[in-house]
């Protein structure tokens, strides 16, 4: 059996295999990106068959239907990872959005598909001297030059970056298979375009071998991964589903914000609520809520339901270079501890039926004499959740002083916090005072979030630890995505000033850096001609070559519209304005947005530090006057130089 025949079996079994995956994916569990997963899979299939008959073809017209795979994979798969990649990340293609990208594609297979008429795809001879067939052409066509392989190359580019840049919308059970399945796509990405480039030999096509070879891992990646099981976790959701009611205000005190758990506590609609004013909400009743706003203080508040609640207020920003821009009210049910306190003056056998089997830590302090004479708290019940939260055997708090069990509570913690901690413990209850703080307690490696609410029950002191690591955890990613732009993946503006001010904050008092101020200067033209979904990309890719041009390190922001800014530390006066004039050069080149090549120059003004200022608002002050002289230099101008683009802040 000749090497032909025998690689032509090879990719025949390979895709049939492609074939049946294919339609398992498609058939099986309906979930984000199965069925375009699923058709990519049957894409290959087709492409895979097509080199299996490629190899043994005796004809011409054998040899183009086999050669037929090849462009219906290489118009097909793109748009297919596309649409699955961006459903893994929580974001559906709309019908129209398909039909116009799809467009390209079908005229491809139909162009290829009569090639042999007027070579728009390649160009002839069809065969070489040795009368074999060419898989791919001695020189291609003027299709696949300047549409076909650029348009498949983008789509490609653009479904990567699209998993890369979103890739925290996924749940992170799911993420490893998924950053497997992209890295996956590397070796047929790159066997297409050494194919495409001439690398490979003009009768061998290497894609089908090459998928033919990834189909253990393509299986084990359905099977083993299961990552047809994927499911977007996007911020919407967490924020949602959160079962304690949240409400986001603003500095004046106005709501922009409220889960599903609020709307009930408020019996109001989130619509309805929006841009109101706390006051029209909740009434003059509510006195906690507003004590809980003016003094930063948890409170307890009882509902008209007869719920108790405690009361949370956190800043959305604790940066003290920035000013902060609003806040967040958590409320937490605590209505069955509440009981069980009140109950436990009554009756200790049921405080020990009831608070055995909370899930809250409980905890019973009492007073009592040391071996000097003076008074000490020891713990004279807990609970087996207060054991469990505090990494001790059963029964080991009990006798234990009450300053122990909080060096426990705050083990996770450095020094100086947990100092702190205790220091506010002993004064309040040493003034017999309610107590409500956040800890964290070392358990296994890792941290795990402590509420403490201490309360005077008679003589005694009631301690509840209450877990909210998974609180803390969803408070960061909310607190992530609230500082990054959306559309460009740069922080925003509460996000750059924030980091940017802490990195100057920190540098050493002979630090030398710079600040670029950029705007790009025909923007607003191109956004009005050509639509805000063109301008919308076209602030991407801005994006895109400003992190390309610069460094890991460096801060790069979006205050708004076409505006960015990014903090360079770490760099003399030359080699920022070396730096700014690559820049300027970067973002001149054309901006390749579907069939249009755009021009967009900017204009970037730079201010050093400490030269110019030592203060992040200093510093944007003369980047911004220094990007406004550039500006105007070249606002109405025949011709401008690059020179022209740049400003150097006075």
């Amino acid at each position: 059996m000749t090497l032909p025949a025998i690689l032509s079996m090879l990719l025949g079994f390979s895709a049939v295999c492609y074939l049946l995956l294919g339609v398992r994916v498609i058939g099986g569990i309906r979930e984000s990106g199965s069925t375009p997963l699923g058709l990519a899979f049957v894409v290959i299939g087709l492409w895979v068959l097509g080199g299996s008959i490629e190899h043994i073809a005796n004809s011409y017209v054998a040899f183009s239907v086999g050669r037929m795979g090849h462009w219906v994979g290489t118009a097909l798969i793109p748009l297919t990872l596309l649409i699955c990649f961006r459903q893994y990340t929580g974001t559906q293609t709309s019908r129209l959005t398909i039909a116009a990208l799809v467009v390209i594609p079908v005229c491809s297979i139909a162009i290829a598909a009569t090639n042999y008429w007027h070579e728009l795809m390649w160009l002839s001879p069809f065969v070489n001297d040795a009368g074999a067939y060419l898989t791919r052409p001695i020189q291609w066509g003027f299709w696949f030059r300047f549409v076909h392989a650029p348009f498949g190359y983008l789509i490609v580019g653009a479904s990567l970056l699209t998993l890369l840049l979103h890739s925290s919308a996924v749940a992170p059970a799911h993420r490893r298979g998924l950053f497997f399945l992209a890295a996956s796509s590397f070796a047929p990405i790159v066997a297409c375009a050494a194919y495409d480039l001439g690398f490979v030999a003009e009768t061998i096509s290497p894609v089908p071998l090459v998928f033919a070879a990834m189909l253990p891992i393509y299986a084990w990646l359905v099977f083993g991964e299961r990552i047809i099981e994927f499911s977007p976790l996007a911020y919407e959701t967490v924020f949602q589903n959160m079962q304690d009611p949240v409400i986001v205000v603003d500095d004046q005190q106005r709501i922009i914000g409220l889960n599903h758990g609020a709307e009930e506590l408020l019996n109001v609609s989130e619509h309805d609520a929006l841009r109101e004013s706390l006051e029209s909400v909740f009434g003059s009743d509510a006195r906690e809520v507003y004590l809980a706003l003016e003094s930063g203080k948890p409170q307890k508040m009882l509902t008209n339901t007869g719920r108790f609640l405690h009361l949370q207020v956190t800043p959305i920003s604790t940066n003290k270079a920035v000013a902060r821009t609003g806040r967040v009210l958590m409320f937490r049910d605590v209505s069955d501890v509440e009981r069980a306190q009140n109950e436990v003056q009554n009756s200790e056998k049921l405080l020990r039926t009831l608070i055995d089997h909370s899930v809250n830590g409980i905890i019973r302090l009492r007073w009592s004499e040391d071996d000097s004479g003076h008074g000490e708290l020891r713990c004279i019940f807990a609970n087996s959740a207060a054991n469990n939260f505090l990494n001790v055997d059963s029964d080991a708090l009990l006798s234990c002083r009450g300053a122990d069990i909080f060096a426990k509570a705050t083990s996770g913690m450095d020094s100086e916090e947990s100092n702190d901690l205790q220091r506010q413990f002993q004064l309040a209850a040493g003034e017999n005072e309610a107590l409500d703080i956040e800890s964290r307690v070392a358990a296994g490696g890792a941290n795990q979030w402590l509420r403490i609410i201490m309360e005077p029950v008679g003589d005694d002191l009631a301690v509840t630890l209450v877990d909210i690591t998974d609180r803390k955890a969803k408070e960061l990613q909310m607190e992530s995505i609230a500082s990054s732009d959306p559309l460009t993946s740069v922080l925003n503006r509460r996000g750059f000033e924030r980091d940017a001010a802490r990195r100057l904050t920190d540098s050493d008092d002979d630090a030398t850096g710079a600040l670029l101020f950029i705007d790009l200067n025909d923007f607003k033209l191109i956004n009005d001609s050509f639509g805000h979904e063109v301008g919308d990309q076209l602030l991407t890719i801005a994006a895109r070559r400003l992190k390309l041009g610069l460094r890991s390190c460096d801060i790069i922001g979006r205050p708004g519209g076409d505006e960015f800014v990014a903090l360079v530390p770490d760099v003399t006066a030359d080699v920022a304005e070396k730096l700014a004039k690559r820049l300027t050069t970067s973002l001149e080149m054309p901006y390749l947005i579907g069939a249009e090549s755009l021009m967009c120059a900017a204009s970037i003004g730079l201010a050093l530090y400490p030269e110019h200022a030592n203060t992040l608002t200093g510093l944007m002050r003369a980047a911004d006057q220094a990007m406004y002289r550039a500006k105007a230099r070249c606002r109405g101008a025949a011709s401008i130089k690059r020179t022209d683009l740049f400003e150097k802040a006075v």
